[in-house]
């Protein structure tokens, strides 16, 4: 996982240590001051199917479509 804070954000925080081990819905860490973003790398082959459809065109025509926070992205083979 690669936490990317936005202009406002001072600082990103973990909360776990390496090793920890963590479930769906447990924090992880936290952005202080302002909006966030995640983005998740998966090395080739890792993602056997995304549960999203995109069917909505977004920037310079690019697929997007909304997730709902606590929702399944993918499965992982």
């Amino acid at each position: 996982m690669v936490p990317v804070g936005m202009a406002e954000v001072s600082s990103c925080v973990v909360t776990v240590k390496e090793g920890e081990a963590v479930k769906k819905g447990d924090q992880i860490g936290y952005f202080q001051f302002g909006g966030s973003t995640h983005c998740l790398v998966f090395r080739k082959g890792v993602i056997s199917q995304f549960a999203a459809e995109r069917h909505s065109q977004g920037v310079n025509g690019a697929n997007s479509a909304n997730v709902e926070v606590n929702s399944l992205l993918a499965v992982v083979s």
